[in-house]
């Protein structure tokens, strides 16, 4: 039985200095932290975000009151990932365990659908498995999840509406990442194609994120002109399919390496990771103030 941790999680918020301000009350979404502002905050520090693991890519529940990550087993990023899970209950939040379904093979880059119903995540597989690795699909029943199942054998993969899926090229000696979308209809998925418009470079695209309502593309790129080696970016959806040019979402949040974003379920808060093995959240509003002209919120 999980241990709750309103004692614990007190006690502990008490030691980590300015955590103990952005902390209100636990039994709030996102484990009671004080909404962040124009500039990143690590996210939970110590609860999801700690010293001796990486945590890379993060996806909650519609309301806010369950939240999956990933974290690496030590603080070598070639170490196994699994999808670690916290859950609010009874009021409080349980302490932060491995999922059901994960803690075997190497798990990371969950993505949960805006209607809450599955989940999508990575999963590498050794050779000797007999298994596939790839996107492996998780079903809600109920209050608990089903087994996984391979679903496809592509990375990073997101939907606004289980119908168009987008997710990351693989990248070769002669080409980078690129980010790509397929259609899915009765079991099966489209032939991959990049997507049309300003939104891929000749450099690194990849880990994009659709907006729940679909008209948005959060992802990583290293193109020329940013501040580091990888900074996040924003794309609109336009007529046609099209998606316009990559806007950097500016100093502020690409001050060091960060990748694979994502939006929380109500557009409120956009979560990144970073090189510094931690997850930071920051209010959402820097996407809207880019390009008022493309971006309609």
């Amino acid at each position: 039985m999980r241990q709750l941790l309103m004692i614990s999680l007190l006690l502990l918020l008490s030691g980590c200095g300015e955590n103990t301000k952005e902390t209100t009350d636990l039994s709030e979404p996102y484990l009671g932290q004080k909404p962040p502002g124009d500039e990143p905050e690590i996210f939970a520090r110590e609860i999801v975000s700690t010293e001796d693991h990486h945590e890379m890519g993060i996806t909650c529940m519609p309301d806010g009151r369950e939240i999956y990550f990933a974290r690496s087993e030590t603080m070598d990023i070639s170490s196994n990932w699994a999808i670690w899970m916290v859950l609010e209950q009874n009021g409080t939040w349980a302490e932060p365990e491995i999922a059901p379904f994960s803690g075997v093979y190497r798990d990371f880059a969950p993505f949960i659908t805006p209607d809450g119903k599955f989940m999508l995540f990575f999963r590498q597989c050794p050779e000797d498995a007999g298994l596939q690795s790839g996107t492996w699909l998780v079903e809600r029943k109920g209050d608990s999840w089903r087994e996984p199942r391979f679903l496809v054998d592509a990375y990073c993969l997101t939907t606004a509406d289980f119908q168009t899926f987008y997710f990351c090229t693989p990248a070769s000696e002669e080409t980078s990442r690129d980010i790509a979308m397929m259609t899915y209809e009765n079991g099966e998925f489209s032939i991959p194609e990049k997507l049309k418009g300003e939104i891929n470079s000749e450099q690194f695209d990849a880990h994009g994120c659709i907006s729940h309502d679909g008209g948005m593309l959060v992802f990583d790129s290293a193109r020329p002109g940013g501040f580091d080696r990888s900074d996040i970016y924003v794309s609109s959806r336009k007529n046609g399919g099209h998606w316009s040019q990559g806007y950097n979402l500016g100093e502020k949040i690409n001050d060091g390496h960060n990748h694979i974003p994502s939006l929380s379920s109500d557009g409120k808060y956009l979560f990144f990771s970073s090189d510094d093995g931690d997850i930071y959240w920051v209010d959402a509003k820097a996407i809207w103030s880019l390009a008022p002209g493309d971006l309609e919120q």
